[in-house]
């Protein structure tokens, strides 16, 4: 079974439209992530599954 775990992301690891991966700092578009839910450093070696939640604050 997989270990799921959550960071929380601060503006040093954001960048225009994606984030740095934290397992291998590769740079990944939000839109990589929505369409294949992992890393784009898999020529890394990195397996590193990602996916984006939206939350809502009224």
């Amino acid at each position: 079974m997989a270990v799921e775990r959550r960071i929380r992301l601060t503006e040093r690891d954001g960048m225009e439209m994606g984030i740095r991966c934290p397992n291998c700092g590769t740079y990944t578009s939000f839109g990589d992530i929505l369409a294949t839910g992992h890393c784009r450093g898999g020529w890394k070696g990195c397996q590193t599954g990602l996916r984006l939640d939206l939350v809502i604050v009224e």
